[in-house]
């Protein structure tokens, strides 16, 4: 008998060495939506992929690049989960009722203003009064930014003339074209002193809080997905630290994610620079957060952009931050 359990024992775990090991649970496959195109300004999420910031929380993340209003109705149905979405797009489509819902905001001060030569003397607002500003067009961030930032200085649109320009501030400028341009803080402003020439740059962020870029996602996942969507939000929180305490590992990363990026171009380096400056890098109370958002919609009501008011508070989730 002693031999016979000896026996079955010997068996038992030769089968439990044969039997194949249980595979560690695989990483969730998600795709992370960017407006625009492969460029600098995206250096953290090059970043948490390269350095392993995904991977830790359990993501295996893919890019695209798409048209904002496109991707955040795919976000908004569900068919994707993720996005970088401007707060405005956010309040638009919630406005419409998309479900989306902003569960970190990427910059503390909203990316617009207004550039103009040093010979202009435009230093402050109240000097736009008769100018001609170029911009992209009537539409986006630059334009509700820009509204923003002139309805705060007490003018109306009779006061100045707005000009579509399309993406050519910089040679609009220099050229006599319009009198000032709508830009990103962290890319034209840098390209003019880059030429040599000096400008005058009035911010929106100093005039008004705004809600600018944010991750996004929807209600079905931040309800039904939370350890997804938690992990989405630690990763982007780590490798925004990560960016800005080395920006030379940053932007030697993204050199394999930007098309044709030098290993030393300075202009690059001084963007991406200066968009470190904008971040939100330790989030925000809610109730600071909450008067970015009702700050936004206030200026998406009076342009016309939103016919009727929504709750601001249910814009964001502020429960994977704290």
């Amino acid at each position: 008998m002693k031999h016979f359990f000896l026996f079955v024992m010997i068996i038992c775990l030769a089968l439990t060495a044969c039997k194949p090991s249980t595979p560690e649970s695989a990483a969730a496959k998600v795709t992370l939506n960017l407006t625009y195109i492969p460029n600098i300004q995206f250096a953290p999420f090059y970043v948490a992929i390269e350095k392993g910031f995904f991977a830790k929380h359990g993501l295996e993340v893919s890019l695209a690049y798409g048209n904002e209003a496109d991707l955040v109705a795919l976000v908004g149905s569900d068919n994707q989960q993720f996005m970088i979405a401007s707060g405005e797009q956010v309040l638009l489509s919630r406005a419409q009722g998309l479900p989306v819902i902003s569960v970190r905001e990427w910059y503390r001060d909203y990316p617009v203003g207004v550039a103009s030569l040093k010979t202009s003397q435009i230093i402050q607002p109240a000097d736009l009064r008769s100018k001609v500003i170029g911009l992209p067009g009537l539409f986006g961030a630059s334009y509700i930014g820009f509204e923003a930032l002139a309805a705060n200085a007490g003018l109306t649109d009779a006061d100045y003339e707005l000009r579509s320009i399309g993406f050519t501030q910089v040679e609009a400028l220099v050229t006599g074209q319009v009198d000032a341009v709508v830009v990103y803080l962290a890319n034209e402003p840098v390209q003019l002193r880059a030429r040599g020439y000096d400008i005058d740059l009035l911010r929106v962020a100093d005039s008004l809080s705004l809600v600018g870029n944010c991750l996004v996602t929807n209600e079905k996942s931040v309800t039904e997905r939370s350890e997804l969507v938690q992990g989405m939000v630690s990763a982007m929180q780590e490798a925004l630290a990560a960016t800005a305490a080395d920006p030379e590992m940053a932007y030697q990363v993204s050199r394999k994610y930007i098309e044709n990026l030098g290993a030393d171009d300075p202009i690059q380096k001084q963007v991406l620079l200066e968009s470190i400056k904008i971040w939100l890098l330790e989030p925000d109370t809610a109730d600071v957060e909450v008067k970015r958002w009702e700050n936004m919609q206030t200026v998406l009501l009076d342009v016309g952009l939103m016919t009727k008011q929504i709750d601001a508070r249910e814009a964001f989730s502020d429960a994977f931050t704290k």
